[in-house]
Protein backbone atom coordinates (compact mmCIF):
# COMPACT_ATOMS: atom_id res chain seq x y z
CA UNK A 1 0.00 0.00 0.00
CA UNK A 2 1.16 3.40 -1.20
CA UNK A 3 2.34 5.44 1.67
CA UNK A 4 0.42 9.01 1.63
CA UNK A 5 3.14 11.85 2.84
CA UNK A 6 0.50 14.58 3.18
CA UNK A 7 -2.04 13.00 5.32
CA UNK A 8 -3.17 14.47 8.32
CA UNK A 9 -3.78 12.36 11.27
CA UNK A 10 -6.12 13.61 14.24
CA UNK A 11 -7.49 11.73 17.82
CA UNK A 12 -10.40 11.24 15.15
CA UNK A 13 -8.27 8.24 13.14
CA UNK A 14 -6.94 7.11 16.66
CA UNK A 15 -10.93 7.19 18.14
CA UNK A 16 -12.31 5.21 14.70
CA UNK A 17 -9.56 2.63 14.62
CA UNK A 18 -10.08 2.30 18.48
CA UNK A 19 -13.49 1.33 17.75
CA UNK A 20 -13.41 -0.84 14.87
CA UNK A 21 -10.65 -3.07 16.29
CA UNK A 22 -12.82 -3.33 19.74
CA UNK A 23 -16.42 -4.02 17.61
CA UNK A 24 -15.30 -5.56 14.39
CA UNK A 25 -17.03 -3.34 12.02
CA UNK A 26 -17.48 0.01 10.76
CA UNK A 27 -20.94 0.12 11.41
CA UNK A 28 -20.67 -0.11 14.83
CA UNK A 29 -17.67 1.66 15.14
CA UNK A 30 -19.13 4.72 13.43
CA UNK A 31 -22.09 4.25 16.26
CA UNK A 32 -19.94 3.54 19.03
CA UNK A 33 -18.44 7.10 18.31
CA UNK A 34 -20.80 8.73 16.87
CA UNK A 35 -20.09 8.96 13.38
CA UNK A 36 -21.67 7.87 10.36
CA UNK A 37 -20.71 4.32 8.47
CA UNK A 38 -19.07 5.91 5.51
CA UNK A 39 -17.18 8.64 8.03
CA UNK A 40 -15.69 5.63 10.05
CA UNK A 41 -14.73 3.85 6.49
CA UNK A 42 -12.88 7.26 5.41
CA UNK A 43 -10.94 7.29 8.82
CA UNK A 44 -9.59 3.75 8.76
CA UNK A 45 -8.64 4.38 4.77
CA UNK A 46 -6.61 7.72 5.64
CA UNK A 47 -4.86 6.09 8.63
CA UNK A 48 -3.77 3.40 6.79
CA UNK A 49 -2.97 5.00 3.62
CA UNK A 50 -0.42 6.93 6.39
CA UNK A 51 0.74 4.20 8.00
CA UNK A 52 1.58 2.41 4.43
CA UNK A 53 0.33 -0.94 5.61
CA UNK A 54 -3.65 -2.65 5.75
CA UNK A 55 -4.76 -2.63 9.23
CA UNK A 56 -8.08 -5.07 8.52
CA UNK A 57 -8.64 -7.71 6.41
CA UNK A 58 -13.02 -7.62 5.64
CA UNK A 59 -13.94 -11.59 6.42
CA UNK A 60 -17.58 -11.59 5.53
CA UNK A 61 -19.22 -8.86 7.42
CA UNK A 62 -16.72 -8.34 9.95
CA UNK A 63 -13.35 -6.93 9.85
CA UNK A 64 -9.99 -8.97 10.99
CA UNK A 65 -7.22 -7.51 12.04
CA UNK A 66 -4.56 -8.45 9.45
CA UNK A 67 -0.73 -9.63 11.00
CA UNK A 68 0.19 -5.93 10.88
CA UNK A 69 -2.72 -4.85 12.17
CA UNK A 70 -1.77 -6.84 15.74
CA UNK A 71 1.59 -5.92 15.79
CA UNK A 72 0.94 -2.00 15.14
CA UNK A 73 -2.52 -2.03 17.21
CA UNK A 74 -1.24 -1.82 20.72
CA UNK A 75 1.11 1.10 19.49
CA UNK A 76 -2.11 2.69 18.40
CA UNK A 77 -3.70 2.51 20.96
CA UNK A 78 -1.15 3.74 23.16
CA UNK A 79 -1.13 6.74 20.97
CA UNK A 80 -4.80 6.94 21.92
CA UNK A 81 -3.89 6.35 25.37
CA UNK A 82 -1.69 9.42 25.97
CA UNK A 83 -3.59 11.56 24.07
CA UNK A 84 -6.93 10.90 25.68
CA UNK A 85 -4.78 11.36 28.77
CA UNK A 86 -3.41 14.85 27.67
CA UNK A 87 -7.03 16.08 26.91
CA UNK A 88 -8.09 15.22 30.08
CA UNK A 89 -4.67 17.60 31.47
CA UNK A 90 -6.00 20.05 29.82
CA UNK A 91 -9.31 20.14 30.97
CA UNK A 92 -7.96 20.11 34.19
CA UNK A 93 -5.41 22.73 33.75
CA UNK A 94 -8.03 24.73 32.15
CA UNK A 95 -10.63 23.98 35.02
CA UNK A 96 -7.98 25.28 38.01
CA UNK A 97 -8.28 21.99 39.31
CA UNK A 98 -5.28 19.65 38.45
CA UNK A 99 -2.14 17.63 40.41
CA UNK A 100 -0.23 19.75 37.88
CA UNK A 101 -1.04 23.05 39.53
CA UNK A 102 1.02 24.36 42.13
CA UNK A 103 -1.01 26.87 44.33
CA UNK A 104 2.00 28.67 46.26
CA UNK A 105 1.15 30.71 49.60
CA UNK A 106 2.82 33.09 51.67
CA UNK A 107 2.08 33.64 55.24
CA UNK A 108 3.87 34.78 58.30
CA UNK A 109 5.13 31.68 60.78
CA UNK A 110 2.10 32.48 63.22
CA UNK A 111 -0.50 31.42 60.87
CA UNK A 112 1.54 29.11 58.69
CA UNK A 113 1.60 26.25 61.82
CA UNK A 114 -2.34 27.68 62.76
CA UNK A 115 -5.17 28.64 60.56
CA UNK A 116 -3.02 27.73 57.21
CA UNK A 117 -3.12 23.98 57.41
CA UNK A 118 -6.69 24.09 58.33
CA UNK A 119 -7.28 26.38 55.22
CA UNK A 120 -5.33 23.64 52.89
CA UNK A 121 -7.05 20.85 54.21
CA UNK A 122 -10.79 22.42 53.52
CA UNK A 123 -9.22 23.49 50.25
CA UNK A 124 -8.02 20.31 48.91
CA UNK A 125 -11.10 18.43 50.42
CA UNK A 126 -13.48 20.80 48.11
CA UNK A 127 -11.21 20.85 45.28
CA UNK A 128 -9.21 17.59 44.87
CA UNK A 129 -5.91 17.24 44.81
CA UNK A 130 -3.24 19.77 43.66
CA UNK A 131 0.25 20.57 44.82
CA UNK A 132 0.57 23.66 47.44
CA UNK A 133 3.54 25.49 48.54
CA UNK A 134 3.69 26.85 51.61
CA UNK A 135 5.92 29.29 52.06
CA UNK A 136 7.02 31.52 55.48
CA UNK A 137 8.32 34.87 56.15
CA UNK A 138 8.01 38.78 57.55
CA UNK A 139 5.81 40.99 55.96
CA UNK A 140 8.38 42.60 54.20
CA UNK A 141 9.58 39.19 52.45
CA UNK A 142 5.82 38.03 51.64
CA UNK A 143 5.18 41.19 49.77
CA UNK A 144 8.37 40.85 47.72
CA UNK A 145 7.82 37.23 47.12
CA UNK A 146 3.67 38.25 45.62
CA UNK A 147 5.48 41.38 43.55
CA UNK A 148 7.86 39.03 42.30
CA UNK A 149 5.78 36.13 41.57
CA UNK A 150 7.44 33.68 43.46
CA UNK A 151 3.89 33.42 45.58
CA UNK A 152 0.00 33.95 44.40
CA UNK A 153 -1.14 34.57 47.11
CA UNK A 154 0.15 36.32 50.30
CA UNK A 155 -1.28 37.80 53.80
CA UNK A 156 0.05 40.85 54.45
CA UNK A 157 -0.73 44.59 56.68
CA UNK A 158 -1.36 47.81 55.63
CA UNK A 159 0.40 50.17 54.74
CA UNK A 160 2.63 48.16 52.08
CA UNK A 161 6.29 48.68 51.52
CA UNK A 162 6.42 46.93 48.35
CA UNK A 163 4.68 48.24 44.87
CA UNK A 164 2.96 46.14 42.11
CA UNK A 165 0.56 44.49 45.01
CA UNK A 166 -3.11 44.29 44.76
CA UNK A 167 -5.70 43.53 47.67
CA UNK A 168 -7.75 40.33 47.43
CA UNK A 169 -9.65 40.97 50.56
CA UNK A 170 -9.21 43.24 53.50
CA UNK A 171 -8.81 41.83 57.09
CA UNK A 172 -9.75 43.89 59.84
CA UNK A 173 -8.44 43.35 63.08
CA UNK A 174 -7.46 45.34 66.10
CA UNK A 175 -5.19 45.18 69.09
CA UNK A 176 -5.66 43.00 72.66
CA UNK A 177 -4.03 42.35 75.40
CA UNK A 178 -3.25 38.56 75.78
CA UNK A 179 -2.31 37.99 79.55
CA UNK A 180 -2.74 34.76 81.32
CA UNK A 181 -5.77 33.33 82.62
CA UNK A 182 -4.32 33.51 86.33
CA UNK A 183 -2.84 37.81 85.86
CA UNK A 184 -4.56 39.96 88.26
CA UNK A 185 -6.34 41.84 85.60
CA UNK A 186 -7.54 39.00 83.56
CA UNK A 187 -10.76 39.46 84.75
CA UNK A 188 -11.22 42.67 83.28
CA UNK A 189 -13.72 43.27 80.06
CA UNK A 190 -11.20 45.58 78.48
CA UNK A 191 -8.23 47.66 79.37
CA UNK A 192 -7.01 51.18 79.03
CA UNK A 193 -3.88 52.71 78.39
CA UNK A 194 -3.85 53.49 82.00
CA UNK A 195 -4.22 49.93 83.54
CA UNK A 196 -1.03 49.45 81.88
CA UNK A 197 1.30 51.30 83.92
CA UNK A 198 3.38 49.11 85.92
CA UNK A 199 2.71 46.12 83.88
CA UNK A 200 5.52 44.29 82.49
CA UNK A 201 4.72 44.24 78.48
CA UNK A 202 5.49 42.29 75.68
CA UNK A 203 5.43 43.94 72.59
CA UNK A 204 6.67 43.37 68.44
CA UNK A 205 9.33 44.51 67.46
CA UNK A 206 9.75 47.99 65.73
CA UNK A 207 10.09 47.47 62.38
CA UNK A 208 6.15 47.04 62.42
CA UNK A 209 3.75 50.23 62.13
CA UNK A 210 1.50 49.17 65.12
CA UNK A 211 4.38 49.29 67.47
CA UNK A 212 5.21 52.66 66.50
CA UNK A 213 1.41 53.67 66.84
CA UNK A 214 1.15 52.12 70.52
CA UNK A 215 4.06 54.37 71.34
CA UNK A 216 2.09 57.57 70.56
CA UNK A 217 -0.55 56.35 72.13
CA UNK A 218 1.91 55.83 75.11
CA UNK A 219 2.89 59.01 75.19
CA UNK A 220 -0.08 60.82 74.56
CA UNK A 221 -1.80 59.26 78.21
CA UNK A 222 1.80 59.79 79.62
CA UNK A 223 3.17 56.13 79.95
CA UNK A 224 6.96 56.22 79.69
CA UNK A 225 7.90 52.90 80.25
CA UNK A 226 9.44 50.73 78.36
CA UNK A 227 8.57 46.85 77.40
CA UNK A 228 9.84 44.03 79.40
CA UNK A 229 10.35 41.51 76.53
CA UNK A 230 10.44 42.12 72.67
CA UNK A 231 8.84 39.35 70.06
CA UNK A 232 9.57 39.10 66.47
CA UNK A 233 5.95 36.91 65.44
CA UNK A 234 2.59 37.00 67.70
CA UNK A 235 2.86 33.00 67.87
CA UNK A 236 6.27 34.28 70.11
CA UNK A 237 4.51 36.96 71.86
CA UNK A 238 1.49 34.82 72.78
CA UNK A 239 3.40 31.86 73.88
CA UNK A 240 5.82 33.94 76.35
CA UNK A 241 1.82 36.17 78.07
CA UNK A 242 1.53 32.06 78.27
CA UNK A 243 3.91 31.71 80.61
CA UNK A 244 3.36 34.92 82.74
CA UNK A 245 6.03 36.73 81.41
CA UNK A 246 3.25 39.91 80.86
CA UNK A 247 1.12 41.23 78.65
CA UNK A 248 1.37 40.60 74.97
CA UNK A 249 -0.39 43.42 72.83
CA UNK A 250 -1.37 42.09 69.65
CA UNK A 251 -3.37 41.79 66.72
CA UNK A 252 -6.32 40.38 67.46
CA UNK A 253 -6.84 38.09 63.85
CA UNK A 254 -3.67 36.27 64.63
CA UNK A 255 -3.85 36.17 68.24
CA UNK A 256 -6.92 34.04 68.40
CA UNK A 257 -5.33 31.29 66.66
CA UNK A 258 -3.37 30.27 70.30
CA UNK A 259 -6.92 30.32 71.88
CA UNK A 260 -5.45 26.71 72.96
CA UNK A 261 -2.68 28.70 75.00
CA UNK A 262 -3.76 29.86 79.15
CA UNK A 263 -4.50 33.00 77.73
CA UNK A 264 -7.33 35.76 78.11
CA UNK A 265 -7.77 38.07 75.03
CA UNK A 266 -8.61 41.42 76.05
CA UNK A 267 -9.49 44.51 74.14
CA UNK A 268 -7.49 47.85 74.34
CA UNK A 269 -8.98 50.97 74.95
CA UNK A 270 -8.78 53.18 72.64
CA UNK A 271 -9.27 50.94 69.84
CA UNK A 272 -6.01 50.64 67.73
CA UNK A 273 -6.87 49.07 64.58
CA UNK A 274 -4.78 46.71 62.67
CA UNK A 275 -5.95 45.56 58.80
CA UNK A 276 -4.56 42.64 57.45
CA UNK A 277 -4.62 41.74 53.77
CA UNK A 278 -5.22 38.90 51.09
CA UNK A 279 -2.42 40.21 48.48
CA UNK A 280 -1.76 39.26 44.96
CA UNK A 281 1.12 40.73 42.21
CA UNK A 282 -0.61 43.10 40.20
CA UNK A 283 2.46 42.19 37.47
CA UNK A 284 1.48 38.46 37.78
CA UNK A 285 -2.51 36.99 36.62
CA UNK A 286 -4.15 35.01 39.46
CA UNK A 287 -4.17 31.15 38.63
CA UNK A 288 -7.59 30.15 38.93
CA UNK A 289 -6.36 27.41 41.67
CA UNK A 290 -5.47 30.93 43.90
CA UNK A 291 -8.99 31.87 42.77
CA UNK A 292 -10.85 28.95 44.05
CA UNK A 293 -8.37 29.49 47.33
CA UNK A 294 -9.91 32.47 47.80
CA UNK A 295 -13.18 31.47 47.87
CA UNK A 296 -12.48 28.47 49.71
CA UNK A 297 -11.69 30.59 52.73
CA UNK A 298 -13.93 33.53 52.11
CA UNK A 299 -15.46 32.63 56.38
CA UNK A 300 -12.27 33.17 57.66
CA UNK A 301 -11.87 36.16 60.23
CA UNK A 302 -15.03 37.18 58.82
Amino acid sequence: MAKAENAAISLKHIEAYDAIAATGSTIAAAAEIGISQSNASRLLQQLEDYLGVRLFDRDKNRLSPTREGLQLGPEIRAISDRLRALKTAAIELESGRSREMLLRLAFPASLSSTAVPKMIRAFLSANGPMRVEIASGSYLAIERMVADGEADIGFARLPFATPALRQERLLPSRVVCALHVDHPLAGRASLAIADLKGQDLIVLNRERPVRHQLEALFYQHGLRQRPLLEAHSVASACALAAEGLGIALVGDLIAREFANLPLRFIDLEPELPVTYCLISGEKHPLPKTAGFFLQNIAGWAS
